[in-house]
């Protein structure tokens, strides 16, 4: 998109009418039913995922404070998805390269109807949207310390890519140093050099009995999943819809959370991305 497009998009975003966050969540579950459809149509498995798979069980619905939806499937499945996906024309579509897209190692499919930009962006995307993030399993190495390696590789690339603006209102000095050095690499290495060595690490493993997904967020003991978790899948109710979820749902979740049916401390109820979103005009 050439820059006077861009600017001309940020005009139309600015004049239309603010989402709520109710309206959001209406749209991601439009977003996934549509995702569920081309799934059950093409014979793609694939699993809620994370907090959403925490919310499927404890709340059979949203966790009430949370604010996305996320989705991840074996990497068999979830290329086979992306092929069906990056040809859609409809109204939901996958973020291409210089929409946002280039920034992440996995699919986001967004509400072409909406804009949303997310807490610390850095900056305007006018093709963003609402969206809903779709993750994939790959191989990882059966012994612990090559697994280590690999998560340590990954968290460094994801930090790369998570490239933020500085916020010396709300963030320390040195946070912000580390801020402005992280988004320096970022800038002269580029997304696509980095989604490449992301790539990379992700396929240098050919393990059979372990699996990490492509955004570790959780910790290096929390990452892996064993394979035999993820081979079966089962439906379970998700606010007014059917979706997928992996039959061994419960292992997967004890590694991760924990507990995850005990209630988090009040102080930690909170969304995570804060995103501001708009309806596009007509």
């Amino acid at each position: 998109m050439n820059k006077n497009n861009s600017e001309d998009n940020a005009v139309r975003v600015s004049e239309v009418n603010t989402m709520t966050l109710d309206e959001q969540k209406k749209v991601m579950l439009d977003i996934l039913a549509f995702i569920d459809g081309v799934c059950r149509k093409n014979d793609i498995k694939y699993s809620v995922f994370g907090g959403t798979l925490i919310g499927a069980i404890r709340h059979k619905g949203f966790i009430p404070w949370d604010d996305d939806i996320d989705i991840i499937l074996t990497k068999k499945n979830y290329d086979k998805l992306k092929r069906i996906l990056d040809k859609e024309r409809g109204r939901y579509k996958t973020l291409k390269y210089g929409d946002g897209g280039e920034r992440f190692p996995f699919m986001k499919v967004i509400d072409t109807h909406t804009c949303l930009v997310e807490h610390r962006q850095d900056k305007f995307y006018p093709n963003y949207g609402v969206y809903v993030d779709i993750f994939c399993y790959y191989p990882a190495h059966d012994d612990v310390r090559e697994r280590k390696k690999q998560y340590q590789k990954l968290k460094i690339l994801v930090s790369l890519i998570s490239r933020r603006k500085l916020d010396f209102k709300n963030e320390s000095l040195k946070r912000n140093v580390l801020c402005a050095g992280k988004n320096l690499i970022s800038k002269l290495l580029g997304y696509k050099r980095i989604n490449e060595l992301f790539d990379k690490t992700l396929n240098e493993y050919n393990g059979s009995k372990y699996v990490i997904h492509n955004w570790p967020a959780y910790g290096f003991g929390k990452e892996f999943q064993l394979s035999e978790n993820i081979n079966e899948y089962t439906d379970t109710e998700f606010e007014n819809l059917t979706v997928m979820i992996f039959k061994n749902y419960d292992a997967i979740l004890q590694t991760t959370f924990g507990d995850y049916m005990k209630l988090p401390p009040k102080s930690e109820r909170v969304s995570r991305h804060n995103a501001k979103a708009w309806w596009r005009e007509k």
